[in-house]
């Protein structure tokens, strides 16, 4: 199984293993958890938000061990000098929309 971001955000991972997602197909289901989830969902503070995701990480990877992390997509990007404004996200498609050329030889 492997997913990338939907949004810049912890929760994009964490909340497809709440028991009402239907995405896990292991049938695991926490209470414990799912609380969690929607409490850092509740929350604003960022530094209360990551320990309750640090919470719910035990118990997902270590406690239940329901998912085992591998890796994370890494690429380069190489652009050449006369490329202007080429932005490649960090989530999402790539939009050329604004990129040009200049001084090209």
């Amino acid at each position: 199984m492997a997913w990338s971001a939907d949004y810049n955000d912890p929760n994009t991972f964490f909340d497809m293993f709440m028991s009402n997602a239907g995405i896990c197909p292991t049938g695991w289901k926490s209470d414990k958890y799912d609380n969690l989830i929607k409490d850092a969902g509740n929350t604003i503070d960022p530094a209360k938000r990551t320990e309750i995701f640090k919470q719910a990480e035990k118990i997902l990877v270590y406690e239940d061990a329901v998912i085992s992390p591998g890796v994370w997509r890494f690429k380069n990007t190489y652009v050449r000098k006369h490329v202007k404004n080429y932005m490649s996200p960090t989530f999402g498609a790539l939009d050329l929309k604004y990129t040009y050329t200049e001084g090209r030889e």
